[in-house]
């Protein structure tokens, strides 16, 4: 049995590539979650993407 792997959904921003995320709430849960797993707490924020209908995290 083939194990699938999880890519998400991305856009690009600028030069780079930032995952999609379909709601405020679950780009700020994905912030919550990456400060807790990284040790930066208060770190990273949340913004509406200008190329469409999703949300993106950036450092502070």
């Amino acid at each position: 049995m083939k194990t699938k792997i999880y890519e998400p959904k991305k856009c690009w921003v600028g030069e780079s590539q930032k995952i999609c995320y379909d709601t405020k709430e679950e780009a700020e849960v994905a912030a919550r979650v990456a400060e807790h797993d990284h040790d930066i707490p208060g770190q990273l924020s949340v913004y509406k993407c200008e190329y469409g209908d999703h949300w993106h995290l950036t450092g502070k």
